[in-house]
């Protein structure tokens, strides 16, 4: 899909929503006609054997081999999973923590649109375990995502926000 590929080459755009016009009934059949297949298989897998490893920087400099962007000092711990489909999307800055068992997305399909988001998540920020990011969403630097919380919006610096959608509890931390 040449939509796909122009999102792709533009670093200034944050996210698009591309209507499906394609002949099958939901866009999620079709995921083969923007990405190579051999790749995503291949990319699913280490992103399985990554998911057990404890933090490491062995870790960290596999994921920058899928695409990930990956400062210095950062610890994701086992059982996250950062999105096979399009892991150049991800920015993960020096010295964040990703809690066990966290999600990142960069895409979301439904029958008739797909969805593509940059995330980025700031430096120090921490984002609990099994959270939920969402396409398009930044967490800013030096902030707080409670345990169990679906981010679906962006996170201001310092801020600790929780809560399935994320609420904001407090501010200005650090």
């Amino acid at each position: 899909m040449k939509e796909v590929k122009d999102f792709l080459k533009d670093p200034d755009r944050n996210q698009v929503v591309i209507r499906y016009t394609g002949k099958r009934m939901n866009v999620a059949c079709d995921w083969a006609k923007f990405r190579n297949p051999i790749l995503m298989f291949l990319r699913a897998f280490l992103n399985e054997v990554l998911g057990n490893l404890p933090p490491c920087s062995l870790k960290n400099h596999l994921y920058r081999l899928m695409g990930v962007k990956i400062g210095r000092d950062v610890a994701i711990c086992p059982k996250v999973s950062l999105d096979p489909l399009f892991p150049e999307l991800i920015t993960i800055e020096n010295g964040v923590t990703l809690g066990w068992g966290c999600k990142i997305f960069t895409h979301e399909l439904t029958t008739d649109k797909i969805k593509l988001g940059r995330v980025v998540v700031g430096e120090r920020a921490l984002v609990g375990g099994y959270s939920l990011i969402r396409a398009g969403v930044t967490i800013g630097k030096n902030s707080i995502v409670s345990a169990c919380s679906a981010v679906n919006r962006n996170v201001e610096d310092g801020d600790v926000v929780a809560g399935i959608p994320v609420e904001k509890i407090s501010g200005g931390r650090r």
